[in-house]
């Protein structure tokens, strides 16, 4: 009976934490702030959205896009700097979302023009 109250308490935890993210991204969109909102998302690892997908959001223009984009490029750098190959360590057929197909970083300084 206590392992099922475990488990129950663990899935509440996860449902609600979704949920705030969820408001938190929403907010960002609201507010137009769509820098930090494509930061939030590449520093979650997070797959980009399309300027569609930011058009629903309530984007109106090209720049609002780019704007995210730019966040998304930065947040994503940050996720990639810190992470390491633990996806290959736990299930080596798991991809590094980080790695290109030559195992370089498709984030790296010089890809970004630094």
């Amino acid at each position: 009976m206590a392992r099922l109250l475990k488990v129950c308490l663990i899935a509440v935890s996860v449902i609600l934490l979704g949920a705030c993210s969820s408001q938190y991204e929403a907010d960002l969109a609201k507010n137009k702030q769509w820098e930090e909102l494509g930061a939030y998302h590449g520093e979650q690892g997070y797959r980009e959205l399309t300027e569609v997908d930011i058009g629903k959001r309530g984007g109106y223009a090209e720049i609002d896009y780019e704007k995210y984009r730019a966040g998304y490029l930065k947040g994503r750098f940050d996720y990639c700097a810190g992470k390491q190959t633990v996806g290959t360590v736990i299930n080596p057929g798991y991809p590094d979302d980080c790695i290109d197909g030559e195992g370089n970083s498709s984030f790296g300084l010089v890809d970004r023009g630094y």
